[in-house]
């Protein structure tokens, strides 16, 4: 026997056939069929029975991960070709028929197959049920995938036996396992579900199984959609109503297909008494119509079905998506079919093509011959065309482009004079440019009446271009005097255009004698003008850019020198920031390592005493640290203004002792005088009491740091009332005094600030250089802090240096009190 040797396919065929079907030889019954076949996958909520045993049942495992046919090969005098691997070239017999799942819901719903009978189907053999195999495929090296899927659409069938040349049974195709094996990612993710997907055969819930299984077999599908019916209220609002009404759609639950029907006959269920609810397949996982083939298909492959339920937004049911439709967009046929729709349209058009070639042909000759008399002159005309052009583009000057414009036009036609007129406004020209003959006046200069302008220009729209005789044209008086005048004969005018607007015109005089102008000549005319408008605009656009490059220039060197100003103020910056920098870590280390030494002392102080010294030191450099990052925090929150802040009233006369007192006992210490002055019965104020409280604390703290032993600081706290206009009348006066009443906080120390330093003391971060003898330190916020609080209570501060004393004046706007 020669040994059998296995095609090379391509290597999507091979991966699609499957080489591991369920066969059966004739005598097999009809019910070890069904068994075969419903073991394959438990998709009915049903419990399974075991596999009943016949003899000429044939049942072999394949790999777990391919999905394998659901039906049954009937094949007779099984044997296998040897090639030393089994796996690789199985051969199960002759094949003679198939059953499949629509052939069993055929016979349940045709009575053949009486579902009350339990034991009748063991008394089937199934060479009396099967159907006999209309079309397979054998295999050899030139079949290709594509191949098998042209088996499947013409032939609509929904599974393929793969036979040798013996026609012996090798395997079987399906629509699924090809879908499997080709991924046209590409071609599936531009397509969407809404264009493939069919309206399915529905069944209510409580529908029987034996109507499920008429249904399929009298429509001719594979599945039913069992669904429910539901209500919802739906409200539209119009103009002046709302307008309410039902919306009444199915609603999903669920789905059967032929092989639910295989293992409910396996499960000898009574299909009259069974509902349909009860076998169905949930729960249902739903596509939108615009998700796209591509995800259809991934979830087909993951669920490991073959149809998927379509629905809307609202969960109503519009149609269902199956793998013979994701097949159908890589179907070799119809692609093949187009592809012929498209050859056919191709050879049609080249037939009117050639048609309408031979028609025009004898036209063509009859035009050639009548062309060929008039190339020469269009060669010679495009030749003076182009020179003129030329020496009209050789200059960037609107007036010396005009002036050359008009003596090569009246040099070519031989004319007596060449102007050019230009529109000043809506009904007035003027002529810009001209080239006359020596014995012709010239028109240079003149204003073209406004009636004249537009009678030409409305001649230049009805496309009249050119008078051979003005004692013959139909022209009005006033008109006809002012070409006598002129000197003008016949003249030829055509309109000069700068996107689609008038610019001007160009008029040809022949002042000598009447002229017969020639087609030629205007046409020569029409092109000349259009390239004079290019000109034109080229001028122009270039006085533009002249225009466009001094304002450029002078941008530059603005920016330049603004750019050079912010490069200092950058460097300024850099510099404060270095200095800020320097000052905070120095700030921030100072009282750690000062905490850091004091918690070293305490672990080793031998006495209480020392002990609450060291915890002294630890408590006033906490101090520190935390005024000092207070300080940072609060001037981050005044900068962002993100706390809007609270008013509350103050009364001035009882909560100034409470700020001052303090710095009395830290002027003492330091041997300076502290004097405050304040007005009697200062009123109270609607205020902040923590900003305020923190603007003179920060400035009479920076008063006794920065003034010498010895020395003086005063404080002056002064209630200022508004004074009217004059001339203002009396029921004004209180409302005026109380817009312009003011509370006044000037505090005086003995200590200078140069000039040039005082501009700087607001800024963050900045110290006055040399101002602290004493190596009391700082941060450089408190001024900003003080500066940013009283913005934010709608006040002003202002300071001034002389004569040895720094004077600091706060001013915050308020109404006096009512008592």
């Amino acid at each position: 026997m020669p040994f059998y040797h296995p095609p090379f396919y391509s290597s999507a065929l091979e991966q699609a056939i499957d080489r591991y079907p369920l066969t059966a030889g004739p005598e097999t019954s009809l019910a070890v069929a069904i068994a075969l076949m419903s073991q394959l996958q438990n998709s009915c909520p049903r419990v399974k029975t075991p596999l009943p045993s016949d003899r000429g049942a044939m049942g072999e495992t394949s790999p777990p991960d391919k999905v394998r046919a659901r039906c049954v090969l009937v094949v007779q005098n099984q044997q296998t070709i040897t090639t030393g691997n089994l796996s690789q070239n199985p051969s199960r017999g002759l094949l003679i028929g198939i059953l499949t799942p629509a052939d069993l819901v055929r016979l349940i719903a045709s009575g053949k197959i009486d579902t009350q009978q339990k034991l009748a189907l063991h008394k089937i053999p199934i060479s009396e049920v099967m159907s006999p195999v209309s079309v397979s495929l054998t295999e050899s090296d030139d079949q290709d995938v594509f191949g098998a899927l042209s088996l499947f659409r013409q032939h609509k069938i929904r599974y393929l036996p793969i036979v040798n040349q013996l026609s012996h049974l090798v395997g079987v195709l399906t629509r699924e396992r090809i879908r499997q094996v080709l991924q046209p990612s590409n071609i599936l993710k531009l397509r969407r579900v809404a264009e493939l997907m069919t309206t399915p055969i529905t069944a209510p819930h409580n529908s029987s199984l034996l109507s499920i299984t008429e249904l399929m077999s009298e429509h001719q599908v594979s599945c039913v959609v069992i669904t429910k019916n539901k209500e919802l209220t739906m409200e539209k609002p119009k103009d002046d109503y709302t307008s309410i009404f039902q919306y009444s759609f199915h609603q999903p639950l669920g789905i059967i297909t032929e092989y639910d029907i295989v293992q409910a006959q396996f499960l000898e269920l009574n299909f009259e008494q069974t509902l349909a609810q009860k076998v169905m397949r949930t729960p249902l996982q739903f596509l939108q119509p615009a998700d796209s083939l591509w995800t259809a298909h991934k979830q087909m492959q993951q669920q490991q079905v073959q149809r998927l339920v379509v629905c809307g937004g609202r969960g109503e049911l519009l149609g269902i998506i199956t793998q013979t439709s994701l097949l159908r967009v890589l179907d070799p046929t119809e692609m093949y079919r187009v592809v012929k729709q498209l050859q056919q349209s191709v050879y049609q058009l080249q037939a009117e093509k050639l048609e309408l070639l031979q028609s025009r042909n004898a036209k063509l000759e009859q035009q050639v011959r009548e062309r060929t008399a008039k190339l020469h002159e269009q060669v010679q005309r495009d030749r003076l065309l182009t020179q003129i052009s030329l020496r009209i583009h050789q200059s960037l000057n609107l007036e010396e482009i005009l002036h050359a414009s008009v003596a090569e036009v009246r040099q070519v036609l031989h004319a007596d004079r060449v102007a050019i007129v230009r529109l000043e406004s809506s009904n007035l020209g003027i002529f810009v440019a001209e080239s006359v003959a020596p014995k012709w006046s010239s028109i240079l200069g003149e204003i073209l009446p406004d009636h004249i302008w537009q009678e030409s220009a409305f001649a230049i729209e009805q496309e009249i271009y050119a008078v051979p005789d003005i004692d013959k044209a139909n022209l009005s008086a006033e008109k006809y005097a002012r070409f006598h005048q002129a000197q003008i004969k016949a003249y030829l005018i055509v309109p000069i255009l700068q996107d689609g607007h008038l610019w001007g015109m160009m008029c040809v005089h022949q002042c000598s004698k009447s002229r017969q102008w020639q087609p030629s000549e205007v046409d020569l005319l029409l092109q000349l003008a259009t390239q004079i408008a290019i000109a034109i605009q080229q001028a122009q656009l270039y006085q533009q850019v002249q225009n466009l490059n001094t304002d450029l220039e002078r941008q530059v060197q603005e920016r330049t020198a603004e750019l050079q100003q912010k490069v200092q103020e950058l460097q300024h910056l850099n510099v404060l920031k270095d200095e800020f920098l320097s000052t905070v870590s120095h700030e921030l280390r100072t009282p750690l390592a000062n905490m850091k030494m004091a918690i070293h002392m305490l672990k080793i102080s031998p006495t209480p005493d020392r002990r609450q010294i060291y915890l002294e030191i630890l408590e006033t450099e906490c101090t520190r640290e935390t005024d000092l990052i207070n300080a940072l925090l609060d001037l981050q929150r005044l900068e962002a203004a993100t706390c809007p802040i609270e008013l509350e009233p103050v009364n001035l006369e009882v909560w100034l002792p409470t700020i001052i007192d303090p710095f009395y006992t830290r002027a003492h210490n330091r041997h300076q005088h502290l004097r405050v002055k304040c007005d009697r019965h200062l009123p109270t104020i609607s205020s902040n009491r923590a900003s305020l409280a923190r603007i003179l604390a920060e400035l009479l703290n920076n008063a006794c740091k920065y003034t010498a032993n010895d020395g003086e600081i005063c404080l002056k706290v002064e209630y200022k009332k508004g004074d009217t206009e004059d001339g203002g009348q009396a029921k004004n006066s209180r409302q005026a005094t109380a817009l312009a009443a003011k509370i006044q906080f000037k505090l005086s120390n003995q200590s200078s600030i140069s000039i040039e330093e005082l501009p700087r003391i607001f800024e963050k971060f900045y110290r006055v250089p040399n101002a602290d003898p004493w190596k009391q330190g700082g941060t450089g916020l408190g001024l900003a802090l003080v500066q940013k609080l009283v913005e934010q209570l709608q006040g002003k501060i202002e300071v001034e240096s002389r004569d040895g004393w720094t004077n600091f004046t706060v001013t915050f706007p308020t109404k006096p009190d009512r008592n």
